[in-house]
Parts: structure tokens; sequence; C-alpha cells
């Protein structure tokens, strides 16, 4: 791949799950000073809005803050509200997602970038979804549980309600990992820092000693009393790993050889080493999960964090 070296020099910072639908999420994003990041990279990873609209005008307001913006969509932006047009697909508003970040100048594809330290880095995206059991049992990241309620879990996960997919799409997790096709031959001759909404290892759901205790340091400075929940408040009779990700991805990661790969989806917040590759997880995520201190980091940063060079 060749491409136009940025003379810019630049932090690479990451963030996911904003969700602006939520009105403090939008005026967060919002007041993040341009003059802080007008020489940085962004990686949004998804989970913005499903409203296009609303996605425009916050993707806008992004690329006048930052040097750069890379963005992969979430689940939540292929919902389809409006099911009147019954032939109009998850795939559909996907491609026309696409379309709109081309216009507004927004990267979904590989790029090269100077950064701060005096180097250069890939910046590579990666489409994703998950593979649940029963659609893809060799590419999920299911686990199997004993408290799950299968018929909870499937009434609760709303894309269940809220995508449409053409009748012959086959397994989402194989459509999406075929978008990648691209980047998987691409030359690269700098570290590689690949991104994407969905968790691409089973490793990654369950939260460390090292999670728990950065909850714990969130919590206190919220003022508020020790969490004593290992399981960092997931709700009783959900299994999350129905719906995670997909073992495609981290194949995909192993193939380009990435140094560091940001994803989100889960609101929960990692960043640690697995088999020689850094898995960073820097989600907004919802206000409660933010009151309860829940999605650690957000306040040390006070936006995106910084994931390349390494801090």
């Amino acid at each position: 791949m060749n491409r136009v070296v940025s003379r810019a020099m630049s932090r690479i910072l990451a963030i996911s799950d904003i969700h602006v639908d939520y009105h403090n999420n939008l005026k967060w994003v919002e007041s993040w000073p341009r003059e802080r990041y007008v020489q940085d990279v962004l990686l949004l990873a998804g989970d913005v809005t499903d409203k296009l609209p609303l996605l425009e005008s916050t993707l806008k307001t992004l690329v006048g803050k930052f040097h750069k913006v890379f963005y992969v969509p979430g689940n939540h932006e292929l919902w389809i509200r409006d099911k009147s047009t019954t032939k109009f697909t998850s795939i559909d508003k996907f491609h026309q997602i696409l379309d709109l970040c081309g216009s507004l100048g927004v990267l979904t594809r590989p790029d090269k970038v100077s950064t701060s330290d005096g180097g250069e880095a890939w910046v590579v995206p990666l489409f994703s979804w998950y593979a649940t059991p029963e659609e893809d049992a060799e590419d999920s990241l299911y686990y199997s549980s004993t408290s799950e309620d299968a018929d909870k879990s499937h009434l609760m996960w709303m894309d269940n309600h809220m995508c449409v997919w053409p009748e012959d799409i086959g397994s989402r997790s194989q459509f999406f990992a075929n978008q990648n096709k691209e980047m998987m031959t691409g030359s690269y001759d700098a570290p590689i820092i690949s991104f994407s909404h969905f968790v691409p290892r089973l490793d990654l759901v369950a939260a460390t000693e090292e999670d728990n205790k950065m909850v714990e340091e969130e919590r206190k400075r919220l003022g508020l009393p020790p969490l004593n929940d290992r399981k960092q408040g997931a709700t009783v009779g959900f299994n999350f790993t129905r719906y995670a990700g997909c073992k495609r991805l981290d194949a995909q990661i192993r193939t380009l050889g990435s140094a560091v790969h940001v994803y989100g989806h889960q609101h929960r917040n990692r960043d640690r080493v697995l088999d020689g590759v850094r898995y960073v997880s820097h989600c907004l995520g919802y206000h409660r999960e933010q009151q309860n201190g829940l999605t650690w980091g957000i306040q040390h940063w006070e936006g995106p964090k910084q994931v390349w060079p390494k801090t």
C-alpha cells in the first residue's frame, strides 16, 4: 500500500461506544478542546448512534477537532428502526455509512501516519461482527454458563430486534471478515495499530484482578464504596459471550502482525498484552456505567486514550 504520510506528528488516540444519543455523552464529546487534539489521530471504534443525521453531525464535529479520524461501525449503527421498507437491510446501511464517511473525509481504510515519537505507524480498521454459537459455533467466542438464561439473553439483545439481514448472508462474522481482504494483503512498513468494534478474544471478556483494581480506584475517585462484584455489574442470566465477537477477528489481527489492537462493544475497559499484542478497550458507555466507575480511565484521560506511542 502506498500512502502519502501525514506531516503532522500525531498521537494515536482511541475511544468507542460514545453513544451520543444520550445528551450527556454528546455534550461531553462536543466539549473536547480542538487545541488539545488538532495534531492527533482518533480511532473511533463503533457504536456512535443508529441515527444517520446524528452520526453525520458527530463525525463532522470530530473531523473538526482531530488531524485525522478513523472509524468502523458498531452494531448500533446497523439498527433499522423503520422497517416499512423491507428491502433495505443492515448491509445496505453499512455501505451507506461507508459512503458517508468517504464524503466527510473519515477514514475506513488503512493509512500511514507520522507519530509524535518521530516514527511512523499504520492504522488499519477492521470490520467485524460477532458469531453466535447457533450461527457459527467454530467462530463464536461463546462460553456456556450454568447461570445463563438463553431466552432472556435473546430477548435482551436489541440486535435481534433491530437489525435486518439479507436472507442469504450466511455467517455474519464471515461476511464482515471478507470485507477486510484488502487490509490482509497490504504491505506495511511500520508498526500496525488495528482496531475493530467487536471483541477479538474470549480471554478479554472476564475482568482480571488488575481490571477490578482499576474499577475500584475509579469508584474511589467518584466517592463510591467498593463494588465487590467480580463480574463488574453484569446482568444476571445474560451471557455476553454469545454476542461478544469472533475468532476470525483475532486471526486477522495475527495475520497483520498488529502491535496494538483497539476494540470496544463490552463497555468494560481493558489494557493488557496477550501473546505479544496489546489489546485496549476504552469505552465511554452509558451514564450509569460511568457513574459506577465501570468504564475506568475516562476521567483520567478526559477524552480518548493514547494508545500509540505508548505512554
